[in-house]
């Protein structure tokens, strides 16, 4: 275990020692679990103070190629499970995800969430910016709160969300370093292939200002619709422009069907991916020999099973206590994990006050403090004390697709901390 690795180790579980047996991430100055000495709490939408059973909802797509980002959903209850035992931050609480599956598309989910609102507390997992930016009008007219499970920096100090993790662009731009100084990629000629909206922008902003800060050489930018199959022009674009290393801002099998033609069209070059691009079939699917031998994945947290990681192995307890039979997956557990741990960060504050309403809960959020990701989730999400203190984590950790691993994910390097990371994400915050 390296010395980085043994800090982050030890920290976690100093934390767990004092938080208490069940693991509350909050960094607040409450004494006490939410149970002990609140006040009366009232029944309101999406809380049964009878049974003291809070539903909450959730906006994850389940069907089609989507289907296995139905383990956010595990993720998320494993960690509310964990939070109304004995000795947790909610304890003698119930909590109840309710989720509906919104295809991963905002015409979908919108009216998803008009037949969901009245019946749930809050959100607690918006898989998708675009999703997010669809239904934020109306959360706000709802006055609703709600832990968005995307990582875009236009949105960290909307009111009514509460969004932990690195940026997009945070996870390109570590990774571009990473590839530069750890790798001998320094000379490469960089470029980059991007999905054509919002989430492609915010990658090639941390492309760009990467390039910038480590003096690298570019070549050239290609953009292409979301849900393309066949990337022969694009790929001709990227072996005509000598790219040698190419930043994928890219979602689902984008990496599977980009591989696919730079096998046929002989080109060879490093490819960088998100945690966006990740799916279970990266080491078996296709073009998985050529995947293999030259991507690069920028995903938070360490590899399952990795016990000198506490978050990890908490997490994967966790799991195993609500589902023994769950496989292992990377990303999407931590992703549900993270974001109840999020959203009981809220609960536990509101429930102390003895106010459950949508207002008390869009004024904690506002002045939530810091909430620990436990090394799962790029570092500590700072809330501060208002929106505009809101700072988010920058560390991430580089791995390879190997089919000997549990997930597909073999780690390279868990918590690399990169300064150029940390410099887009300052230049971001103080805008």
């Amino acid at each position: 275990m390296t010395a980085r690795r043994r800090a982050l180790a030890l920290a976690a579980t100093a934390a767990l020692m004092l938080t208490g047996c069940a693991g509350t991430a909050v960094s607040n100055n409450d004494a006490g679990s939410a149970g002990q000495g609140a006040k009366a709490l009232v029944s309101v939408p999406g809380f049964d103070a009878g049974t003291k059973t809070i539903t909450v909802g959730s906006m994850v797509p389940t069907s089609g190629i989507w289907a296995p980002a139905a383990t956010n959903i595990t993720g998320a209850e494993a960690y509310f499970h964990r939070a109304t035992q004995p000795g947790g931050p909610l304890e003698g609480f119930t909590i109840k995800v309710k989720n509906v599956d919104t295809e991963y598309n905002p015409s979908v989910a919108v009216p998803l969430y008009n037949s969901l609102k009245n019946n749930v507390l809050m959100f607690t997992n918006v898989l998708g910016s675009s999703i997010t930016s669809a239904l934020l009008p109306q959360m706000k007219t709802d006055n609703i709160l709600a832990v968005p499970a995307s990582s875009d920096e236009k949105l960290i100090s909307n009111p009514n969300l509460v969004p932990f993790g690195p940026f997009y662009a945070t996870y390109h731009a570590a990774g571009l370093q990473y590839l530069a100084e750890k790798e001998g990629l320094k000379d490469a000629t960089y470029c980059a292939l991007l999905q054509d909206d919002d989430f492609g922008t915010q990658v090639e902003n941390g492309f760009t200002f990467a390039a910038k800060e480590l003096g690298l050489k570019t070549g050239a930018a290609v953009r292409y619709p979301s849900g393309l199959q066949d990337f022969t022009p694009q790929i001709s674009k990227l072996k005509e422009a000598g790219c040698g290393v190419v930043d994928l801002g890219g979602a689902g099998a984008t990496i599977q069907n980009a591989a696919v033609r730079a096998v046929q069209l002989n080109f060879d070059a490093r490819w960088l991916a998100g945690n966006t691009a990740y799916n279970a079939s990266l080491a078996t699917g296709p073009a998985a020999d050529y995947i293999k031998q030259n991507a690069r994945f920028v995903v938070t947290g360490t590899e399952w099973g990795d016990a000198s990681a506490e978050g990890q192995k908490m997490m994967e307890a966790d799991i195993a206590a609500i589902n023994p039979e769950a496989k292992p997956m990377a990303n999407s557990y931590q992703t549900g994990y993270m974001a109840a741990v999020t959203t009981v960060a809220v609960l536990e504050k509101a429930v102390k006050a003895g106010d459950l309403s949508r207002e008390k809960l869009l004024d904690v959020a506002k002045s939530l403090g810091t909430v620990d990701d436990m090394g799962l989730a790029g570092g500590a999400f700072n809330y501060g004390q208002n929106l505009n203190e809101r700072t988010s984590g920058n560390t991430v950790s580089i791995f390879t697709v190997d089919g000997s691993a549990k997930t597909g994910l073999k780690l390279l390097e868990y918590g690399f901390q990169s300064e150029v990371a940390q410099k887009y994400n300052t230049s971001v915050l103080s805008k």
